[in-house]
């Protein structure tokens, strides 16, 4: 392949990355549902945790179809001893629905526990987490889209210039 085949093929798949890292720039970061239905043992407990940021938000939704539970939320200096919980909602039995707003950057977690001896729990919940726009990833990303468009101005704009060079 002759040197201005090359040139042109660098050209074009350098301009490609470049669209796709100021595509991913552009786009925000989609959240996650978290989505379960659970039966506690007598006594049970079902653990989730959660990584969040200082601007994220998640909205928890309990549905109970048998017997009550509590759900508490700890952070994860908090965990798993229990002595310490940042919030705390029960006796749960029927519809439950809350708003997760943390004061900082954790991993938190949420406690779905069964107090009852005897009897069994059920229970369907999402956690729906809306995660904020990540600023380490548009620092990244600017970086190896300026290196490409870099290289592809410096590839295009210097060099010796003489038209007697035939490869």
């Amino acid at each position: 392949m002759n040197r201005k085949i090359k040139k042109i093929w660098f050209n074009i798949v350098g301009l490609l990355l470049f669209l796709v890292m100021m595509i991913s720039i552009s786009s925000l970061v989609s959240g996650v549902v978290i989505s379960d239905t659970v039966t506690l043992n007598p006594l049970g407990e079902e653990v989730i945790p959660l990584k969040m940021h200082e601007n994220d938000e998640a909205l928890l939704a309990v549905d109970m179809t048998s017997g009550e539970i509590y759900i508490e939320l700890y952070e994860s200096a908090a965990y798993p001893s229990f002595d310490y919980y940042e919030d705390y909602w029960g006796p749960v039995t029927s519809t439950f629905s809350t708003w997760l707003e943390p004061t900082w950057s954790d991993t938190y977690y949420i406690r779905f526990y069964n107090a009852d001896n005897s009897n069994s729990a059920s229970f369907t919940y999402t956690i729906d987490h809306d995660q904020s726009f990540l600023i380490n990833n548009v620092i990244i990303n600017l970086a190896i889209a300026g290196t490409l468009l870099g290289a592809i101005l410096v590839l295009n704009f210097t060099g010796k210039k003489n038209p007697q060079a035939s490869s």
